[in-house]
């Protein structure tokens, strides 16, 4: 019987993603999840997860706390992530946002866009666009 389940129960996520890991694990493809934050004074100010497979870095959230945005955390974030992958063995990175997002960050620090798909949100289109960057030896 299939079941649609909105919300999503995080035991219903983590089961689906320890699937994932375990097949994964069994055919011996590796992935190297990590994230580094910026804290100040004990509050965290910002973050970015990503993970290494494949000699891929795949970015996955950034976040920077709005009193800090424009302030270079994000590029700080960024590069201490690239750094982190060449040092797990990537040779290239890939990153996704949204069109409604900062699209112009990327091309900024290097990163080159390769796909592109539109999509509507309340009645707008928002296009959800893919970025890939070839990182140098360290």
């Amino acid at each position: 019987m299939f079941e649609t389940l909105d919300p999503v129960p995080a035991e219903i996520a983590n089961a689906i993603s320890d699937g994932i890991s375990a097949f994964n694990e069994s055919a011996e493809i590796r992935r190297e999840a990590f994230a580094i934050i910026w804290r100040e004074n004990g509050r965290l100010l910002g973050g970015i997860t990503a993970s290494v497979s494949f000699s891929v870095l795949f970015i996955g959230n950034l976040w920077v706390a709005q009193s800090q945005r424009l302030g270079g955390t994000g590029t700080k974030l960024m590069a201490a992530a690239e750094e982190e992958g060449r040092r797990r063995a990537a040779v290239t990175a890939c990153v996704d946002t949204l069109s409604t997002q900062a699209p112009a960050f990327y091309p900024k620090l290097g990163y080159v866009e390769f796909g592109r798909i539109g999509g509507r949100a309340e009645g707008r289109p928002v296009d959800r666009i893919w970025f890939r960057k070839e990182l140098s030896a360290a």
